[in-house]
């Protein structure tokens, strides 16, 4: 056999390997492309008569915002994409429960937007997994409880109660007359423009700055098992207005607006 004949077999060889592999690649990847969902768009809205002051809210991976009703209803937004199984919103008759499903299971995805605009005078408690929450100019009774995302909150009344264990709290322009804040890592920022009654902050890992109106004294315990603590506050123990912070490796800075 001469060479130039053996260099045509193997070079056919080759080729038969190549387009059958190429042939494969192809299969799988349009058998692929027909079981993959397409992705989809999302919208829900609902305006509900709340019978019930007390509100609950839960969900897994939607990004939630609460804000103050115009009226006395409860009203619900919901928007977004996804792929795989369709978000669910469920309301109970009552206008007192929200749940909304956004898993993105069966090789999908979820991406949500939830608002809520909820009635004065409401008492709301938030039951999340993962996603950012807002509150903005919230006048309730609040609880939020997570296991990560951040937690924003502006202009809020009221009192505030927020557990998380990751995810940054940014608490700002608060006039709450109660707040407190578990985490174990992430920055906890609150700024109050109203001096509240009680404040207990206990950030495990992360820093906690502190910012409350200047002309009040406080009773502060502040302490940091291996971060720099600082207190600039008229730190009075008779004082009626409590200010606790505890962390074992972060900052904590206790100062004036």
């Amino acid at each position: 056999m001469t060479k130039a004949l053996w260099r045509i077999i193997v070079a056919a060889v080759v080729a038969v390997v190549v387009v059958g592999v190429a042939g494969a690649a192809t299969t799988v990847a349009i058998a692929y492309g027909f079981t993959t969902p397409k992705v989809q768009s999302f919208h829900y809205a609902a305006d509900r008569t709340v019978a019930a002051e007390n509100l609950s809210f839960s969900t897994r991976f939607a990004q939630l915002k609460v804000s103050m009703s115009p009226d006395a209803d409860l009203h619900v937004q919901a928007g977004g994409e996804y792929r795989g199984d369709t978000p669910t919103v469920e309301i109970s008759d009552d206008g007192s429960t929200i749940a909304v499903e956004c898993s993105g299971s069966n090789r999908g995805w979820c991406d949500l937007d939830v608002e809520l605009r909820i009635p004065a005078g409401s008492t709301l408690d938030i039951d999340g997994l993962a996603g950012e929450v807002l509150l903005a100019d919230v006048d309730a009774d609040t609880t939020v409880t997570t296991s990560t995302g951040s937690v924003l909150a502006r202009g809020l009344s009221g009192t505030l109660s927020v557990t998380t264990r990751f995810g940054d709290i940014d608490i700002s322009d608060a006039a709450l007359s109660e707040v407190e804040v578990n985490t174990i890592f992430g920055q906890v920022v609150v700024d109050s423009r109203v001096p509240p009654d009680s404040m207990r902050i206990q950030n495990t890992r992360g820093d906690s700055t502190i910012t409350l109106p200047g002309a009040e004294s406080y009773d502060v315990a502040a302490e940091s098992e291996k971060g720099d603590v600082e207190i600039e506050v008229i730190d009075d123990p008779r004082s009626p207005r409590s200010v606790a912070a505890t962390s074992e490796e972060g900052r904590i800075s206790v100062g004036r607006r």
